[in-house]
């Protein structure tokens, strides 16, 4: 009898997934933790507190103090921030300004917007320049103290006829919120610095009562060169140092913000800078004027009284 063949049939084995399912498990797994972190980094940045916001806030807390310490012209605020300016990278501190007004980051043009620049023909190449506009400066060769103090009329506002110096300032910026003055070379010569001095307070005296919001700002008389056609006895580079002197020192006294913008134009030797020198030693060319209206920029103060001093 002829045994029974029993065939086992064969079927091929199904492929198994599990390799490619864990493969595409971890790359998931590693996406969504990938992800998480992107999350996280940018919301921690959304969150982060913005620099001017901060800087805003520190100032509306530094309005609200009534007591800093005393450095000099300044009362200095203990804060320190970091600044970056195209490629200038600077510290800069808070301080509340007393006399000399301190280096700071630049200011906008709008800065000067409702400003008056007073002034003599020295003045005069910020508009003839066109570094500042026609509407911000009184400015008229020959004018001195004197002039200013008695009301004679030296300033053209508009055609030919001049006026004295508070019409002027009414007709063109009527309220003024910044007075800038630029006065002294044209009196130094006939003057005692003393008498000049108090001449100039009495005018400060007039600006005041007129415009007590106005913050003023007294310039120092610009550098001459050692060769100026200038100079005689009565008018040297030592007689305008004594006469700055003693301006800073009524600045201190009548609470005057005071620019030092000579310390832009002048050399190693104390005298006008030689590529600034319009031929005459004393008034200035167009770059000496835009290096004054870049020093205005970056010697500022806000409403309150204080400014960023850069810390150098």
């Amino acid at each position: 009898m002829k045994g029974t063949v029993q065939r086992r049939v064969v079927r091929p084995k199904r492929p198994s997934y599990a390799p490619f399912l864990i493969l595409l498990g971890s790359i998931v797994a590693l996406i969504a933790v990938l992800a998480s972190f992107f999350l996280a980094f940018l919301f921690s940045d959304l969150s982060r507190p913005n620099v001017n916001t901060f800087a805003l806030e520190v100032d509306t807390m530094f309005q609200k103090a009534k007591d800093f310490p005393v450095l000099g012209d300044s009362a200095a605020v203990a804060v320190a921030f970091s600044q970056t300016t195209g490629n200038e990278q600077y510290e800069t501190e808070h301080v509340k300004v007393e006399t000399l007004v301190p280096k700071s980051p630049a200011a906008s043009d709008s800065y000067f917007e409702n400003a008056i620049f007073i002034g003599d023909s020295i003045s005069v190449g910020l508009r003839a320049y066109g570094v500042l506009p026609t509407q911000n400066v009184l400015a008229e060769q020959s004018v001195n103290i004197l002039n200013l103090l008695n009301g004679d009329p030296v300033y053209r506002t508009t055609g030919s006829e001049k006026k004295p110096v508070l019409q002027a300032i009414d007709e063109r910026i009527p309220n003024p919120d910044k007075i800038y003055i630029l006065i002294g070379a044209n009196g130094i010569p006939g003057l005692s610095n003393e008498a000049h001095i108090k001449y100039y307070s009495q005018f400060i005296d007039q600006l005041k009562q007129k415009y007590p919001d106005a913050m003023i700002f007294v310039e120092s008389v610009t550098p001459i060169t050692a060769t100026s056609k200038y100079i005689r006895d009565s008018f040297t580079t030592e007689k305008i140092n004594d006469f700055n002197d003693k301006l800073y020192a009524m600045a201190q006294e009548k609470g005057l913000y005071y620019l030092n913008v000579q310390e832009v134009l002048m050399d190693d030797t104390g005298h006008l800078i030689a590529d600034y020198d319009a031929g005459d030693g004393m008034h200035l060319k167009s770059n000496g004027h835009k290096a004054m209206y870049e020093y205005y920029l970056t010697h500022t103060v806000g409403p309150d009284g204080y400014t960023d001093k850069i810390v150098e």
